[in-house]
């Protein structure tokens, strides 16, 4: 019998096979970080130090702004709860191409926390909505006032289509959003259209009943909406969180700038330089942005750093702001997993008891 080849795992593996060696790279490479370290530079740990504190500052503002928008349901939900569910979030967000897994495995905890699937789905998707719209309007911002700064600093056509079309994108997602959440017309033309879909693939067992339950979440989830909006204090709470919940995220670069025991950049362009790095970076469809945050990083941050540092600079934020983030967030993921010997123990003491 032929074995069906898994792309998943040849995907992972390729995706592994590359960060592995972009981090060998950037430690062994001339000017890497064993270059650095044989050179005797001078670092200020305690900016390192700060570096990691704004990384999980933005863990924790996350956790907060899930607790408000949870706890108004009828489960209880403590914030304990929410570091959990941000962390869960964290970790499949970074395994997972444009970060795409993180919401629906943060759903799948909420979930087992017995907090009704349509509530919860409901909270997420404000939360996310809230976000992208700070988000974008932070980007615009960016864009608009430092547009010469960026004209200047790249001369890369092709980084310029990235950045641009990253923030299109940006915009597209956040408009989307906003249209299907408030409009209840859309909503009904989409559940319309995804039912038909379903009737016609014949591999779908039981498709009325899918598209009934469907509907009932996505009704939950209008009416959730609904009263977000008479809800105008956690509204303004959540934007303000959010804000500088970005603002956080933003700084990390300028932390380790300053870990250097350099400070001639200022603040505001390295974190406007960030936002351009994500932009640039946000189009790429493997997890982290593999690669492309590399290359993004290395053009806007050059001119800060120079030739001789930017290497160990890179390879300090992308360990602080990724691959320290899977590190501490994996065992969080376990909560996700479904318990099938206690599954099936509960079968066979039912099954006995008949």
């Amino acid at each position: 019998m032929k074995k069906k080849i898994n792309f998943t795992l040849i995907f992972n593996i390729v995706v592994i096979a590359i960060s592995v060696s972009l981090v060998a790279y950037f430690c062994f490479s001339e000017d890497g970080l064993a270059d650095l370290i044989r050179s005797n530079v001078r670092m200020d740990i305690f900016w390192i130090f700060m570096a990691v504190v704004c990384q999980l500052s933005n863990m924790f503002i996350d956790s907060v702004i899930t607790w408000l928008y949870l706890r108004r349901g009828s489960q209880p939900f403590s914030l304990l709860d929410g570091i959990k569910n941000s962390c869960v979030g964290s970790f499949y967000s970074c395994i997972t191409p444009s970060s795409t897994g993180g919401q629906p495995m943060q759903i799948v905890f909420l979930s087992k926390k017995h907090i009704d699937i349509g509530f919860a789905m409901s909270c997420m998707t404000q939360k996310f909505l809230v976000f992208q719209i700070t988000t974008t309007l932070v980007s615009v911002t960016t864009l608009i006032v430092k547009f010469d700064f960026f004209v200047k600093l790249v001369d890369n056509p092709i980084l310029w289509v990235f950045v641009l079309l990253g923030f299109l994108s940006q915009v597209t997602v956040t408009s989307g959003f906003l249209i299907v959440s408030f409009s209840t017309r859309l909503s009904r033309w989409l559940l319309k259209v995804t039912g038909a879909i379903l009737k016609r693939l014949k591999f779908v067992k039981d498709p009325q009943g899918k598209i009934d339950h469907l509907t009932k979440q996505v009704e939950m989830f209008h009416s959730e909406n609904k009263a977000l909006l008479k809800q105008p204090k956690l509204l303004l709470i959540s934007y303000i969180l959010i804000f500088i919940q970005i603002m956080i995220i933003l700084a990390v670069p300028y932390c380790i700038y300053r870990s250097f025991c350099i400070n001639d950049a200022s603040l505001t362009d390295m974190m406007f330089s960030q936002s351009f790095v994500n932009l640039a970076s946000s189009l790429v469809p493997l997890p982290g942005a593999t690669g492309a945050a590399e290359l993004s990083f290395s053009v806007f941050y050059n001119r800060f750093f120079g030739k001789n540092i930017l290497k160990s600079a890179l390879l300090l934020w992308r360990t602080i702001t990724y691959y320290f983030v899977i590190i501490i967030c994996f065992p969080f993921s376990m909560l996700t997993k479904t318990q099938k010997t206690d599954t099936s123990a509960e079968e066979q003491n039912g099954e006995a008891s008949e």
